[in-house]
């Protein structure tokens, strides 16, 4: 069986990173020289994919979209067949915090649908505030969905967000 994740969340976030961590082979990477400032030297502009495999019957195919709002049609193609979508919000970041009601309705995030919302760059600073923040937002769409603290450039803090939408998934 093979299943679609989508990884959004605004610029800088980590979408690319924690698909590269996750990915069971060289995934293909979209990044090229940001033409703006973004506050970093790279950017997506494509579908970043990877794809890992869970047990010996499934397989999730990863894909990473851009994090600029000008890109959002290869959002609409991702959302197309999506099985599961992990938000990223950059802690602390005001921009990446409010991005999330976009994205919540954007991605049409309903109850019971396999969603993870896993707060990133956590290393120096508490996220205690971000996630106050972010939970008063989830509350206006009227879902419940699990918020994690992640470092998506290791490999089990990206595992434990995949196992915990295959658990979701299990209780719907």
């Amino acid at each position: 069986m093979h299943r679609k994740v989508a990884f959004i969340g605004s610029v800088g976030s980590g979408k690319t990173t924690i698909v590269e961590n996750l990915s069971g082979f060289a995934p293909i990477n979209t990044d090229v020289e940001a033409t703006e400032n973004i506050g970093k030297k790279m950017t997506t502009v494509g579908i970043d994919f990877g794809q890992i495999m869970i047990g010996e019957d499934l397989s999730l195919g990863l894909y990473g979209v851009p994090g600029q709002r000008k890109f959002s049609m290869v959002w609409e193609f991702v959302k197309t067949g999506l099985w599961a979508l992990v938000i990223l919000v950059k802690n602390e970041n005001q921009e990446s915090i409010e991005e999330l009601s976009h994205l919540l309705s954007f991605f049409e995030v309903k109850e019971g649908m396999p969603c993870v919302i896993a707060v990133t760059h956590c290393e120096n600073a508490s996220a205690d505030t971000t996630i106050k923040q972010i939970e008063n937002i989830i509350k206006r769409y009227e879902v419940s969905l699990p918020i994690y603290t992640i470092d998506p450039r290791r490999k089990e803090s990206a595992m434990l967000i995949m196992h915990t939408l295959i658990a979701i998934d299990e209780t719907t």
